[in-house]
């Protein structure tokens, strides 16, 4: 009976992590080149980038798993 909308709750909840998740990453990684610039080492703003994009990659996995997104072939 509340299958659908335990379904609707689960998709609401997958998008809204993955924007969440899609905010922390663009934030992380301008905290990268911010660092970059200031500091001129490129070797920690490169692993601050690296963890923006798999906080990125992450926040893909909850929009797939519980939002149920589909990967279509074209």
């Amino acid at each position: 009976m509340f299958g659908r909308a335990g379904r609707f709750m689960r998709r609401i909840l997958g998008n809204l992590l993955y924007w969440l998740g899609c905010i922390l990453a663009v934030v992380v990684i301008i905290e990268g080149i911010v660092l970059a610039i200031a500091v001129g080492n490129p070797f920690i703003p490169l692993l601050i980038g690296a963890a923006g994009v798999l906080v990125w990659l992450i926040a893909i996995g909850f929009k797939y798993v519980l939002a149920g997104a589909k990967v279509r072939p074209r």
